[in-house]
């Protein structure tokens, strides 16, 4: 259902499916993936607003506020997003949705070293160039396709 609530609302969810291989939310939040736009939208963690989940001892905890965390103390929402269900079994959650962009380029870019390839997207951020997404691929990488 998220894939249809964001059509119909004009956004986007910054894990959404990337490629013509299903991959669940659900398995998103239990592993903390980020995917290729955190460049842009942060990771899974940073868009995870709030959550509940099922402790071990059969207990329901509620986890998230609406303030940025600024105090001592364990940030739980962040623990079970990654813990891969070894803390608990994630029930439901609420997620961040963020505007669709109005205009999409692409670019393909050829470095000589990964070294040369990292240097340029701190570059990039540095100047503050709008990067959505960043992919690095090797030469095996790139034959595979």
């Amino acid at each position: 259902p998220i894939k249809r609530y964001t059509f119909h609302n004009f956004c986007i969810f910054q894990n959404a499916q990337k490629s013509k291989h299903y991959t669940p939310i659900k398995i998103y939040k239990a592993c903390g993936a980020s995917g290729t736009t955190a460049v842009k939208y942060g990771t899974m963690r940073s868009n995870i607003h709030s959550l509940t989940t099922i402790l071990p001892n059969g207990t329901i905890a509620h986890c998230g506020s609406n303030t940025l965390k600024s105090s001592a103390g364990y940030d739980v929402t962040s623990l079970m997003t990654g813990s891969e269900g070894t803390l608990g079994i994630i029930t439901s959650i609420a997620v961040k949705l963020h505007p669709i962009p109005t205009h999409v380029v692409a670019a393909i870019c050829s470095f000589d070293t990964v070294q040369e390839a990292a240097n340029a997207v701190t570059m990039m951020k540095m100047c503050d160039v709008p990067v959505a997404r960043c992919e690095l691929l090797d030469g095996t990488s790139v034959a595979a396709f």
